[in-house]
């Protein structure tokens, strides 16, 4: 079995399992990293490093989805939303990064 591991904090090695494509589930993955930064006009750039097998694979993802850049740093026990997660799908399920993670 191949780990599947996470060293974004708040985002879980199960998490991160249950995002990937079923497809990189044999393979080594670890996330490095989970960032968002203006691209303009209200929208933002959520970027994320991934290492499979060895190789590394940055992928991005436009998004103008205001409450998940402004729960971004939220570190309240109370609020169920956790931004970096749900940003990392997002980056995952955008059909140009989905056609890269089908071809690895």
């Amino acid at each position: 079995m191949h780990p599947i591991t996470s060293h974004q904090p708040g985002i879980t090695s199960q998490e991160l399992k249950e995002a990937i494509p079923d497809n990189l589930l044999s393979r080594s993955v670890h996330l490095q990293w989970v960032d968002k930064k203006p691209a303009g006009e209200g929208s933002w750039l959520l970027s994320a490093k991934i290492v499979i097998d060895g190789n590394v694979v940055l992928l991005q993802s436009k998004t103008s989805e205001v409450s998940l850049i402004e729960d971004w740093d939220l570190n309240d026990p109370t609020h169920h939303t956790n931004a970096r997660l749900l940003a990392l799908e997002r980056i995952l399920t955008d059909p140009a990064n989905e056609d890269i993670l089908l071809k690895i």
